[in-house]
């Protein structure tokens, strides 16, 4: 009985909490007048802190959730999905 709780417990617990990664700044950013932080880490993991008051705000490093991205999309898959486009 108490092997089943743990397992749903630890299965619980990894879906509230994500996994993060270590993210690294990679560009800082004004589009109309909104300042951005954009972060980067590993497997196209990207992060962006929208800043407040000024630059200073944007951390060398820190923690940010991981966005694993599977794989790139294939020439062959971008032409289908532009052909699923037109057909509808």
């Amino acid at each position: 009985m108490m092997i089943p709780v743990l397992v749903l417990s630890v299965t619980l617990a990894g879906l509230l909490d994500p996994p993060t990664v270590v993210c690294h700044l990679w560009k800082r950013l004004e589009i109309n007048d909104v300042k951005q932080c954009i972060y980067r880490g590993p497997n196209k993991t990207f992060y962006t802190h929208f800043v407040t008051n000024s630059y200073r705000e944007c951390v060398p490093t820190f923690n940010c959730p991981y966005n694993r991205k599977d794989k790139t999309p294939s020439v062959q898959d971008i032409l289908r999905g532009i052909n699923e486009g037109f057909s509808k």
